[in-house]
């Protein structure tokens, strides 16, 4: 994180935008936070804030102490605060910065619950941080090579769910056809080349079963996620980013209800009821949209070693007497 701009920020604005105690407890928490004392300089940061909420410096430099202390929500709320507080684009460009660091430390952490979604969402937000650091100042390397580095782990990231993505469909295929031969002949198949059990979104469930004809009680042609699209026609009916394909079960004739709450599970944002949404919920999301415990320990050391270049790259050009952030960690 950017630690020189902790003091630099008090300095611009000056003694008389502070109040005298504000100030106290800014210099308090400074020297806290040299000290590597987190949680203390956390504390008068606050102290400073129940003075002056609308205290730059002190929602910064607050935002700062959390990272530290890997409270990477706080960080990002606190970093935000800030945005909103700032006008000087360099000083933007730095909150900007910091901001790009902690989303990639949260797609750290979302790394080891392997939910690619998630993963793949805070890097990106992490790339879209660093690219407005460098719209209000594009001579920021340190923020070219740290959206590099993000680029390059949400390439991998696309890759490796494209593959299994890939993998999924052959095997979805593959099961289908076996379903389909072994049931040739029968009612069923007779009525689906007569067209009475036509699929418009291919997601193994008939028409007839999306649209609730044969149900007269419920709602004729939902469109569950209000998307413009009816459920008949979208692969995604919920969209909770788990295909219908997958949430109708092994008989999508009749769609599973894991919660038996009537409403299926492609058509029900929380399918086992445990208050966790299907999108973040590991023990709905299918195989498919999950990395893997090895490629994840994978993308973890690639992201860990370039954090370690980072900060060698920082200790050499201080070790050359050139001026820079004194330290770079993300």
């Amino acid at each position: 994180m950017k630690q020189y701009i902790i003091i630099l920020i008090f300095l611009l604005f000056g003694i008389n935008s502070f109040s005298q105690y504000e100030r106290k407890y800014i210099r308090s928490g400074n020297k806290n936070y040299k000290k590597e004392e987190y949680n203390n300089s956390e504390v008068e940061y606050q102290k400073a804030l129940l003075e002056d909420s609308s205290s730059l410096a002190a929602n910064f430099n607050l935002g700062n102490a959390y990272y530290k202390q890997n409270k990477f929500d706080l960080a990002v709320q606190k970093l935000t605060e800030s945005l909103n507080l700032c006008d000087n684009k360099n000083e933007k460009a730095s909150i900007f910065y910091n901001l790009g660091n902690t989303k990639l430390k949260q797609a750290q952490n979302l790394l080891k619950q392997g939910n690619a979604k998630e993963v793949m969402k805070k890097v990106s937000e992490s790339i879209e941080a660093y690219k407005n650091a460098l719209r209000n100042n594009p001579a920021d390397n340190d923020a070219k090579f740290n959206m590099q580095i993000a680029k390059e782990v949400l390439k991998q990231l696309k890759e490796q769910q494209k593959q299994q993505e890939n993998n999924q469909d052959s095997q979805n295929k593959q099961q289908k056809d076996e379903k389909e031969n072994k049931n040739q002949g029968n009612q069923q198949n007779k009525d689906r080349d007569q067209g009475k059990n036509k699929d418009s979104d291919n997601d193994g469930i008939p028409d007839s079963k999306e649209k609730n004809e044969d149900n007269s009680g419920k709602k004729q042609n939902p469109d569950t996620d209000k998307d413009g699209k009816k459920d008949f026609e979208d692969t995604d009916s919920d969209n909770d980013g788990i295909p219908d394909s997958y949430e109708a079960g092994d008989n999508p004739e009749n769609p599973k209800d894991t919660d038996k709450d009537g409403i299926p599970d492609y058509r029900d944002t929380d399918s086992d009821n445990d208050g966790i949404p299907d999108s973040k919920d590991p023990d709905a999301i299918p195989k498919a949209m999950k990395i893997s415990d090895e490629d994840a320990k994978r993308l973890l050391q690639y992201m860990q070693e370039k954090e370690k270049e980072t900060l060698k790259k920082a200790n050499l050009k201080k070790a050359k007497g050139t001026k820079v952030k004194t330290e770079k960690d993300w």
